[in-house]
């Protein structure tokens, strides 16, 4: 299996203002591009569902805990563009970002602003905030959905229209919900096909069980002709290598499979620095190779 997409996710050790300061940005990011992982997403960026005057407003932008765009301008740490910038190169060519997660709210708040909006994003903050996050990181080609709150499909597949018009692929990330994200992908491969790019599907927590092909089979069943080989990217825990390694094991074989992710660089960096065996282990598990489990903790 070739051409492998080897993701990992990135959270607060990527920001100036939130890194260890024995683990620095730079530093971070020269290891993360010889770490032979290929997608490297930014997590977790969310929306303010807050309305008013004061430090929050309906549709601004936070990384993390930080905000980073209000008012259609970025208020971020200066040197964060440049540094994103920096992490293509070297094994990563592609840079996502991924909004929401678990416990938050950030799709509650993007269906409050869609409805107060006519059901529309149009001149909204939401959408002028997005296109200043276009401008201010020009090397983030796409946004990943892990909605796991909700549920409000026009929104959704709205709000992700919006972003296509701005200029960003999508890709989703799951964990449960199927129906959900199979009528999502079915409206937008309407109306914008090609538009989502691959679905990162969580196979941890509460994403424990998920089967790629179950998934796919989902997909066929109800778009026609839709392609799906290499279309499931499953993720897992940085737990152990060796655990990796095991899980992507079980996906060996499964054509809807193009490579598989990890959540998060932060939890390896803060058991170790050696990201490759994290990489390695999603290739050499995907590959079945015969010595799989060589080197892996």
């Amino acid at each position: 299996m070739n051409g492998l997409n080897v993701a990992v996710y990135v959270e607060g050790y990527i920001y100036p203002d939130s890194a260890p300061k024995d683990k620095p940005v730079p530093a971070s990011i020269e290891k993360l591009k010889k770490s032979g992982f290929t997608t490297a997403i930014l997590g977790l960026f969310h929306i303010s569902g807050k309305s008013g005057a004061g430090p929050e407003a309906m549709g601004d932008i936070y990384f993390n805990n930080t905000l980073i765009i209000a008012g259609g301008s970025y208020v971020g740490a200066p040197e964060w563009p440049g540094l994103v910038g920096q992490i293509l190169g070297g094994t990563v060519t592609t840079i996502c970002a991924s909004i929401g997660g678990g416990g938050v709210s950030d799709y509650e708040a993007l269906a409050e602003i869609y409805k107060a909006n006519n059901n529309s994003f149009d001149n909204t903050p939401v959408q002028k905030n997005f296109a200043a996050f276009r401008k201010t990181f020009p090397a983030v080609s796409i946004v990943d959905m892990d909605c796991e709150e909700t549920y409000d499909e026009p929104s959704f597949v709205a709000f992700c229209r919006m972003l296509i018009d701005l200029g960003f692929a999508i890709t989703f990330c799951p964990y449960t919900m199927q129906d959900f994200w199979v009528s999502s992908l079915a409206q937008l491969n309407d109306s914008n096909p090609g538009s989502v790019k691959w679905v990162n599907l969580q196979c941890y927590s509460g994403g424990y069980g998920n089967s790629p092909d179950e998934w796919t089979s989902a997909i066929a069943n109800s778009i026609e002709n839709f392609q799906t080989d290499q279309f499931i990217i499953p993720g897992d825990s940085a737990e152990t290598p060796a655990a990796v390694n095991s899980l992507m094991q079980t996906f060996e074989g499964m054509g809807c499979v193009g490579g598989g992710f990890i959540w998060t660089l932060d939890m390896i960096l803060k058991q170790s620095s050696d990201m490759q065996s994290y990489s390695n282990a999603i290739v050499s598990g995907l590959n079945a190779t015969t010595d799989a489990g060589a080197g892996l903790g």
